[in-house]
This record gives structure tokens, sequence and C-alpha cells, in this order.
């Protein structure tokens, strides 16, 4: 092993620990996102509501091997972003064997990708993005053996490669922009849209895809239904804030200097298409992050909608710069990325060193403070209410008290009278599939005045008040509900 393999190694390593013992001393909560993907976890399957099953996966290994506390259910998160740095580390190695600082060229792209914003925010969370980006760099460097050999097998390694890319997150699928990309701009490759290597490999993605299609089909096409829904496709076109949105977002990102420098390659690009090589990093980076800013100006795309395409982002800005005279704002990248995650893993203490008393305004955790309270104030009613279940209202508070309020929530139900499947648990837990019974309704509406119509007999109970901090109190209602009538 090369001294720079080992060096970067050994710093993944120290990240990682890093980043799992600042977990541990913040304690963080999980988001409404991250408790929902839990609850799959507990029945893995083929398909969920809006995402296909690696992440439920994730999360079952997760807990399985290190508990179902906060750490475990992120714990494959911890794991994939080191791992992901560590195949660009190959696949820069690879694509540029022929260079004699290839080991350099690759242990920089590793240790930037490593340090890169979205990547300290997403190891702290369990996403279906790591996941994707981890699926989409192993495919980037099978891509490179395929290419450089022809060989069926490496295709159809790829293939095999995109398809759990594409288990992870149906955005896998421009990875196939990107292949299209690179071979129309690079004329010596342009025969391999003739080729049938790359449709076996496209065939071999279907067939690892195949499970969740069938899951979908099955039920109502949710998850399919649910992307198009959240891209906001089917509503009025040409939405210019949400483009500026979009594209100030990739500062906070991929970090404000690299984006800067792709924003130059961007422009700039013969810098990059007299290289074969540049041109196959420009083009899976530049054609996704080109079709998702097209999607933010006709419809919606969230900032981090396009983070898979920072995987050969990192690489091509990483190597223009070693390749130039950079090497200075490859260092400053760098060090301003890791000063990023300073304050982002250690805000408390910060704050507990200058004596500020921290706010929901001002604490960049105050989305996850309180629902720990909740759960354990909820568990506490159930616990006093033998046979009574618990019931709830909307998606997020839902997941949340399902993980919070444990045991006591094991069969909780979903208070959904419209009969929409607009979730995972308007599919999973309707009330309406059991309707009879007791049950401790808490929520954050008041639906007091149509409880009367919907059951049997309703009992209003005292209110569950949170105060996360001390100038804020948040107070859930309450109400003891028997027999369902309201299908």
């Amino acid at each position: 092993m090369t001294r720079p393999a080992l060096r970067l190694i050994v710093i993944l390593v120290v990240l990682s620990a890093w980043r799992v013992l600042a977990a541990a001393h913040l304690n963080m909560e999980l988001f409404a996102d991250e408790a929902q993907y839990w609850t799959w976890s507990l029945t893995p399957d083929w398909g969920y509501y809006s995402k296909p099953p690696m992440v439920a996966w994730a999360i079952w290994l997760g807990t399985h091997l290190f508990g179902d506390g906060e750490l475990g259910v992120r714990a494959a998160s911890v794991l994939a972003y080191p791992v992901t740095a560590w195949l660009l580390f190959l696949f820069v190695r690879r694509l540029f064997h022929a260079e004699a600082n290839r080991d350099t060229l690759a242990f920089w792209t590793g240790l930037l990708y490593a340090t890169l914003p979205f990547v300290s925010v997403g190891a702290w969370l369990i996403t279906t993005d790591a996941f994707l980006i981890l699926f989409w760099s192993l495919s980037l460097y099978l891509l490179t053996y395929a290419l450089e050999s022809g060989r069926w097998r490496d295709w159809l390694l790829l293939g095999g490669a995109i398809g759990l890319g594409m288990m992870s997150k149906y955005s896998m699928v421009f990875f196939g922009l990107g292949l299209a990309a690179y071979l129309a701009i690079t004329p010596a490759r342009r025969r391999l849209f003739l080729d049938p290597r790359p449709y076996a490999a496209a065939l071999v993605a279907l067939l690892v895809t195949l499970p969740n299609i069938l899951w979908n089909a099955g039920h109502h096409f949710v998850s399919f239904s649910h992307t198009a829904d959240i891209s906001h496709l089917d509503r009025a076109l040409f939405h210019p804030d949400a483009l500026l949105a979009f594209f100030v977002g990739q500062f906070a990102v991929f970090g404000p200097l690299t984006f800067g420098a792709l924003l130059i390659l961007a422009a700039r690009p013969r810098t990059w298409l007299g290289d074969d090589r540049l041109r196959l990093l420009a083009a899976f980076a530049l054609a996704p992050l080109a079709a998702f800013l097209g999607l933010a100006l006709l419809a919606r795309a969230f900032a981090n909608w396009a983070a898979f395409a920072y995987a050969s982002a990192t690489a091509l800005v990483a190597v223009t710069w070693l390749m130039g005279n950079g090497r200075r704002w490859l260092r400053a990248s760098v060090v301003l990325h890791l000063v990023v995650a300073l304050g982002l893993y250690h805000a408390h203490d910060i704050a507990a060193a200058l004596d500020l008393k921290l706010t929901r305004g001002t604490d960049p955790y105050a989305r996850v403070t309180g629902y720990r309270a909740l759960g354990e104030a909820t568990a506490q009613r159930l616990r006093a209410l033998p046979g009574v279940r618990l019931l709830n209202d909307d998606r997020k508070l839902f997941a949340l008290l399902r993980y919070y309020a444990r045991p006591y929530s094991d069969d909780a139900r979903f208070l959904n009278p419209s009969g929409v499947l607009d979730n995972h648990y308007a599919l999973t837990a309707d009330l309406r599939a059991a309707p009879d019974g007791r049950f401790l309704l808490v929520s954050a509406s008041d639906l007091g005045e149509r409880l009367p119509g919907w059951f049997a007999r309703v009992e209003p109970q005292a209110p569950i008040v949170v105060q996360p901090y001390p100038n804020r109190t948040v107070s859930y209602r309450v109400w003891l509900v028997q027999d369902y009538r309201g299908r």
C-alpha cells in the first residue's frame, strides 16, 4: 500500500471516530425522516412509500449490530461516507493510472470529498443520499474498467452497481445521463451508443431494481408517484426564485471555494475538453447538475438533490487544481470545510464556552429538539392505560412518537379520515384497518370539534407540554378515543 493510500485511510478513520464521539456527546435526536426510515426497517421489504429499500435495510443492519439508539440507527451512514471517499480514491487512481502522481491526485480527491459540507452533515444522519453516492462512486470505478477493457463481465458488474444505486434512490438514473453526455462529447467513444454492452448493463440494473418495481406495482406505484409529487412537475412552470435558491444552496452543499471552482470549469470547457479523463469527470458532474438546475427552474429541487454529482465534481476540482497552480485553494477548501464541521459538531460546546444561551432561533439543532421528551411523556400516558394504543394524525410526528414512545407505541395507528394514500403510514397503519378499541390520540392540531363525528367516545385529556428551551414551550393536545366510525 502506498503512503498516500495509508495516509488517507488513517485520516478517514480519525474523521469517522471524531464524528461518532461528537454525535454521542451531543446526543442529537432523530429527524422525522430518520425516524420514518427506522420504522421501515422494522419490516424489511422490497419497497416503501416514498423511497426504495436500501436505507431501511441499512438501518436494520446498523441497529442489529450497534443497537437501536440514535447512533445505531445512523451507523450505516457513518460508515458509508468514508467508504465512498475510499472508492473515489480508487477511481481517480485508476482513471489517472498513467500519471506519475496518480496517488497524490487520488489522495486529495478522497480527502476533499471526506470533508465536504454535505458529507459532514450527512455522516451524522441516516439518509438515502449516503447509499446513492456510495453506489454512484462504485459505478464510476467500475466504469473505468468497462471502458478500458470492453469485457462483458465489467459492463455487467457496472449494471449491478447501478441497480444497487437505484435500490438506494431513484436519482441513480442520472448515471445514464452522465454516461450519455460523456459519450456524446467524446468522438472516440460514440460507437458505444450502438454497442450492446452498455444496454446489457442497463438491463442488469433493471433486473436488480425489478423487485422494487414489482413492489410498487402491488402498491399503486406510490414511490414513483411520490417522486413526481415532491418535484411539483404538475404545477406552474418557471420559478426563477426557486432556481436562485437551489443555485445558492450549492455553495453550502459543495463548499464555497469548490463550487466556485466548478462554476469556473463549467464556464471554461477548454480546460477539460482536451483530456478524456477530465471529460468523463465533467460529464458526470455537470450533466446531472444542469438537469437539476432545469428542474429547479421548471418545478422544484431541494439543495441536496444533486449531491451525487459532487462525487465526480470533487475529483474534477481536485485534479484540475493539482494539475494547475491551485494546491493552495485545495488546502484552503479542506481547512474551511473542517472549520465548518467543527462549528456544526460542537455548536453547543462553543455556545457554552462563550456563555451563550441557545434558543430555537439560534440552536442549529432546534428542529430535532423536544421529541424525545414528548415520546417519554406519551409513553408514560400509555403505560398508565393498559390496552390503549397510540394514535396520531401527522406523518412526521407519528414517526417520531413511534420511535421515542417505545415500547408502548409498537401497535400505533394512523388517523387518516380522508383515506388518501399520501404517506407510508396511510399505506400500512391506517386506523380504518383496525378501527375498534381505545386509542390515545396525541396531536399538534386542534381536532376537538371533529372527533365526536369520528369516534363513538371522546374524552379530552390533559395536554402534554414540552419545554425544549427556557423561552419556548410546545403543547400537544391529547384525547382518549374509542371505536373509530368515520370510515
